[in-house]
């Protein structure tokens, strides 16, 4: 069970749309983000990963959220999550936790999934415009599987400024006695307006072989 635990992380590793766990969505209203990731080597057909994540704000001081992930015919996962802060929510410097409760599936079979997490998160300005960054660590409890998961993950990128902006995410996770895996995933989101489209180009730990194409809609209300 420790292999397919290892493999399942490996096949959905799709972090939440640019790491907003520091971040709680304004009262009333929603985001809302759908993507693919194509992935392939010469040794194997391609592999395509899905995903669709949503969040609320309920209160001022609650978002409720939906993540949605499916690698066709191998793993995938469905959970709602309730984000709250830990401290101020005005200043530069932010910080929250949030508590996930959902499914996992693994080939044919859906088990419990359970999820706490930890982040920071830190606006600044550049002479290209504003940006932000942050770091999320969690764990993982996925029923059925022997051993949990603890991932940690940062994100850097531009909120305004140029029309074509950078974006860099690097997203871990860790499952005892197995190798630390990793994906890292330079991009761009070109703005829209109120939409923002995503494209990046995703490179894994060695032991996956595999390089991604990733493409993503970004959606405010």
């Amino acid at each position: 069970m420790r292999l397919a635990l290892a493999a399942l992380l490996l096949s959905a590793f799709a972090a939440p749309p640019a790491l907003a766990g520091a971040w709680l969505r304004d009262h009333k209203t929603a985001f809302f983000a759908v993507g693919t990731t194509v992935r392939g080597n010469m040794e194997m057909l391609p592999e395509y990963e899905t995903s669709f994540y949503a969040e609320y704000g309920l209160a001022p001081f609650v978002t409720l959220g939906l993540d949605v992930n499916e690698v066709r015919a191998k793993a995938g996962h469905a959970l709602v999550f309730a984000r709250l802060p830990l401290g101020p929510t005005d200043r530069r410097t932010r910080y929250a936790a949030q508590l996930g409760i959902g499914k996992h599936r693994w080939q044919d079979q859906w088990s419990p999934m359970y999820k706490f997490a930890l982040a920071v998160g830190r606006g600044f300005e550049s002479r290209w415009g504003n940006g932000w960054m942050g770091v999320e660590t969690a764990y993982e409890m996925r029923v059925g599987l022997d051993d949990p998961a603890f991932k940690l993950d940062a994100v850097i990128g531009m909120s305004s400024g140029w029309k074509i902006r950078p974006l860099v995410k690097l997203e871990t996770a860790y499952v005892t006695d197995k190798p630390l895996a990793w994906a890292i995933t330079p991009g761009v989101m070109f703005d829209m307006g109120k939409s923002t489209w995503v494209i990046g180009i995703e490179g894994r730990s060695a032991a996956q072989k595999t390089l991604g194409l990733s493409f993503g809609l970004w959606r405010n209300f």
